[in-house]
């Protein structure tokens, strides 16, 4: 009779554990999926950050390279200004004395 009674315990806990390990399982694989996909979207989105990354040092090495001036150039320049504005001072002194003569 002991063995009966066990018997039928054991017939009842093998489904009972039987649906755990599924139940188990499911979770398990629900949630490897999702961090699986956690890590590619991470991934992809590392990856468009490095690419914009890039791009924007590429166009700063542009802008450096192209605005770049040497010394000798910076001075002609100045120098430049410099003539043009003496040229316009001593033409707006000029105009305006003609003007205060004139009156």
């Amino acid at each position: 009779m002991k063995n009966q009674k066990m018997d039928s315990g054991f017939r009842l806990t093998t489904p009972l554990v039987n649906l755990l390990t599924i139940i188990v399982g499911m979770i398990t694989a629900y949630f490897l999926t999702i961090q699986s996909l956690k890590v590619e979207l991470a991934a992809k989105a590392e990856d468009r950050v490095v690419e914009t990354l890039d791009k924007k040092l590429a166009n700063i090495e542009v802008i450096l390279r192209e605005g770049v001036v040497s010394r000798e150039q910076f001075y002609r320049f100045s120098k430049e200004v410099e003539t043009r504005l003496t040229r316009i001072e001593s033409y707006v002194s000029n105009k305006s004395g003609e003007k205060i003569g004139n009156k």
